[in-house]
């Protein structure tokens, strides 16, 4: 599959987040573990909670 950045060693990760407070620091820091050379980005879907602290 030719997502367009193909040798470009780019990558985005997105997440999408409703009221995950208890546990977006950890999705995040599971993904740096993971992949870390990739950019995180967190997208709060309206939380009412601290998600987006």
């Amino acid at each position: 599959m030719d997502t367009g950045t193909a040798g470009t060693g780019k990558l985005l990760v997105v997440i999408p987040a409703f009221n995950e407070e208890a546990a977006i620091a950890e999705v995040i820091a599971s993904v740096v573990r993971a992949v870390p050379h990739a950019d995180v980005l967190v997208v709060d879907d309206g939380s009412r909670d601290a998600t987006s602290e």
